[in-house]
C-alpha cells in the first residue's frame, strides 16, 4: 500500500503559531475527501487509510481517578475527522473492555466555535434561562452505540436541545466484535458517528439555532471521555479515561481540549464515483 507522506510537522507549526490549547497538547482532525466520508456501519475500514497522527490511543489518555494504565483492562483508539463537502464531524472508535456492562459509554463533549465557558449546571439560573441555554453553545453527547443500554443502541444530548441527539444530526453505526452487552464480561466493540456542529443548538429546532461551518485550520475544542465502571455500575471505581483530562468538561467549555482541523493529506482520491471501499483502497496501491 501506498504511504502517504504525513503532515505532522506541518500540522505542529500551525498549531504552536499563537494559539494554546485548553488542555494537554492540540489534536488533529482528519479531514475527508468529498465521497470519502465514513458509512456508519460499524466497520472501520473506511478509516484504514488515516496516518497515525490522527489515532487517539488509550495509552495517551488520562484518567481523573489515579487507576494505573492496564490496556487488558481498558483499551481503545479514536479517530476524529470531518468533511467540507457535508459539513459533519466523524468520530471512529474501537473499544476493549473486560467488563462491558451497559452504563458505559462514550461522554463527548464539543465547542465548535472555541468559545469556551460554562454550558449546563445554570444552577443558579432562571428555569427560563436554563431551558435556553442548556448545551446551546457547546454540546455534550452521550453515545451508548454500540453498547446496548436497556432501551437499545442509542445516542443523545444532554441539553434542551433533545433534537440535537437525533437523526439527522446525529447518526452512527456500531457492533460487537467480541463479547455482548451487560455480561460483565470481556467484549471489544467498534463504533462511528457522524454530528452535525452546532455554535448554538436553539430548543426550537435547527430552524432557530446556528450550525458551525468548517473551515481548513480552524481550531475547536473537544473532549471525550470512557467511564470504565467495572465494580459498580453506579461509580467509577476503576477508571474515568478522558483525551485530555479535564476536569469538569462536562459543563465548563474553558477544559476541554484543542483540535485543529487538518488540510487534505497529499495522495487521497478527490472524490468517489461507482466505486467500492475496495476499488478506493486498491487505488492506493503501489
Amino acid at each position: 500500500m501506498k504511504r502517504f507522506a504525513p503532515i505532522a510537522a506541518l500540522l505542529v507549526v500551525m498549531a504552536t503559531s499563537g494559539v494554546e490549547a485548553h488542555q494537554g497538547e492540540m489534536g488533529f482532525m482528519f479531514q475527508f475527501p468529498a465521497g470519502l466520508e465514513p458509512t456508519l456501519d460499524g466497520e472501520m475500514d473506511d478509516w484504514a487509510f488515516i496516518p497515525e497522527v490522527y489515532y487517539n490511543r488509550a495509552e495517551s489518555m488520562f484518567n481523573q481517578f489515579g487507576a494505573p494504565l492496564d490496556l487488558s483492562d481498558f483499551n481503545s483508539y479514536q479517530i476524529w475527522g470531518y468533511s467540507l463537502a457535508t459539513n459533519k464531524a466523524y468520530l471512529g472508535a474501537w473499544v476493549s473492555d473486560d467488563a462491558i456492562h451497559n452504563t458505559e459509554k462514550w461522554s463527548t463533549t464539543t465547542d465548535w466555535d472555541h468559545t469556551g465557558g460554562q454550558f449546563r449546571g445554570f444552577g443558579d439560573e432562571s428555569e427560563e434561562f436554563q431551558e435556553r441555554w442548556t448545551g446551546a453553545q457547546a454540546q455534550r453527547y452521550d453515545l451508548y452505540a454500540p453498547t446496548f443500554a436497556s432501551g437499545g443502541f442509542y445516542t443523545s444530548h444532554r441539553g434542551s436541545a433533545e433534537w440535537a441527539g437525533l437523526p439527522p444530526h446525529l447518526e452512527w453505526g456500531g457492533k460487537y466484535t467480541k463479547g455482548e452487552v451487560n455480561s460483565f464480561e470481556p467484549a471489544e466493540m467498534q463504533a462511528e458517528f457522524a454530528i452535525t456542529p452546532w455554535d448554538d443548538a436553539h430548543p426550537d429546532g435547527p430552524e432557530a439555532s446556528t450550525e458551525h461551518i468548517f473551515a481548513v485550520n480552524q481550531i475547536i475544542g473537544l473532549e471525550a471521555n470512557w467511564g470504565d465502571k467495572d465494580p459498580d455500575p453506579g461509580a467509577y471505581d476503576d477508571a474515568y479515561w478522558s483525551l485530555f483530562g479535564g476536569i469538569g468538561a462536562s459543563a465548563q467549555a474553558d477544559q476541554f481540549g484543542d483540535f485543529l482541523l487538518a488540510p487534505l493529506e497529499p495522495g487521497l482520491p478527490t472524490a468517489v464515483e461507482n466505486s467500492t471501499w475496495g476499488q478506493v483502497k486498491a487505488s492506493f496501491a503501489q
